[in-house]
């Protein structure tokens, strides 16, 4: 019977020993079935080796530091989350998984996984080396993973933190697809339109005046001949008009006051306003309850969601209710107290009943299942709105502008004769 000497956590705290088994495959079974984390795990004699085995050099400089939060992206931090739960849930030591995912890992990612796991190696906890060398991976993941680190569940914390990425990033999918066509085809048609009239609509002009420059032209091509001296003169600024908005958008949403009134106003808007609500409902709720589940407790679970809503409004009524709770009152007073339970009244209802009867985690992920749904029926009827009105404003330009110029051509006509 071989001896094997492992690095490992149990109860959030670091313990080294030896432990005999058969062979490895049966040393990590006895770790785990103990409860703890296997960091490492090599047969006596060959420590030295494996210790000093990396896959990339896990210094990095402060320019690579930087650009991974650019370019990694969150659907390949997804993939490597699962697999390091799946290798972990096969009795893999995390030293050892981290590092055989960071080679399969695109270049920057692998050099990420390389450096957390030499933090990892020179003692660091699993959470700090995440918080340092991987900020991307978001607050939510690493606060699982904190949790799954204590209690020995770190497999478990992986896996449901790719879940959620996962889910985060099909609802924000929903979004995007259902606006990205009639996109395309607004600029498409602005695109042809600009081109017939600040390039076609000329030539024809010229010749309707060689044909007669005294011939009264009808309104609606009195209408296009200013529209074209209009853009003639100041296309340059229609042009630049929505950068610059974006920009002041931008600007406005670093101000925490602004950002937050905004964020309100988008609530507001008809017909969009709707689906943003069921978007935030969706994943603060996911979000509390996955943390509750695994064991977060409450004051930390509220500033953690806080801390991840893109929506300004939302995270300043989630800083509200924390203080409330912090403050010795119930999730249910906070909803009460702040503007979430207008913003998601199905939340008060369940977390009330839930904060009493217990399974306040399984009602909140019961209100975000309900909010995806709403939020799925409200993308799909937009879409089947949008694209008609669309199909409607664009067609009624291109064809403003033929009827424009055959008014024209028939006033020449008519001259002529």
């Amino acid at each position: 019977m071989a001896s094997f000497q492992y690095k490992a956590l149990r109860d959030g705290q670091r313990k080294n020993g030896v432990i005999a088994a058969d062979n490895l495959q049966t040393a990590s079974a006895k770790l785990r079935s103990e409860g703890y984390v296997i960091l490492e795990l090599v047969q006596n004699k060959r420590q030295t080796k494996q210790s000093n085995h990396s896959v990339l050099n896990a210094e990095r400089p402060a320019w690579e530091y930087r650009l991974s939060k650019v370019l990694i992206f969150k659907s390949q931090v997804e993939i490597t989350m699962q697999q390091l739960a799946s290798v972990l849930r096969s009795g893999v030591p995390i030293l050892t998984a981290l590092r055989e995912v960071g080679r399969q890992s695109p270049y920057f990612l692998s050099r990420a996984y390389a450096a957390i796991s030499e933090k990892v190696r020179r003692g660091h906890s699993l959470e700090r080396s995440l918080r340092e060398e991987a900020p991307f991976m978001g607050k939510i993941a690493i606060g699982l993973i904190a949790v799954g680190e204590a209690n020995g569940t770190l497999d478990e914390m992986l896996a449901y933190s790719a879940e959620l990425m996962e889910r985060g990033r099909k609802v924000r999918g929903q979004i995007v697809q259902a606006f990205t066509y009639p996109a395309i085809v607004v600029l498409g048609a602005f695109g042809v339109g600009y081109y017939m009239v600040a390039h076609v609509f000329p030539k024809i002009m010229t010749f309707i005046n060689k044909q007669g420059k005294n011939v009264p032209l009808p309104a609606p091509t009195r209408i296009l001949i200013q529209v074209n001296d209009f853009l003639s003169a100041y296309g340059i600024y229609v042009l630049m008009a929505p950068l610059i908005l974006i920009i002041l958008f931008i600007l406005a949403r670093r101000n925490p006051r602004m950002a937050e009134k905004i964020d309100r106003a988008i609530l507001y808007i008809p017909l969009l306003g709707k689906a943003f609500k069921d978007h935030s409902n969706t994943m603060w709720c996911r979000t509390l309850g996955a943390l509750l589940r695994s064991g977060v407790d409450v004051l930390n679970a509220l500033e953690l969601v806080g801390g991840t809503l893109n929506n300004h409004f939302y995270a300043a009524q989630f800083k509200k209710m924390r203080e409330i709770v912090r403050q010795g009152g119930s999730l249910t007073k906070g909803l009460e107290t702040t503007q979430l339970c207008g913003l998601c009244p199905m939340s008060l209802t369940m977390v009330s009943v839930s904060e009493e009867s217990g399974g306040l985690d399984e009602s909140l992920l019961h209100v975000a299942r309900y909010s995806e749904e709403q939020l799925t029926r409200r993308v799909s009827l937009l879409s089947k709105l949008v694209e008609p009105a669309i199909f409607v404003i664009v067609g009624g330009m291109v064809g403003f502008i033929y009827f424009a110029f055959f008014m024209a051509m028939l006033a020449v006509t008519r001259s002529a004769t």
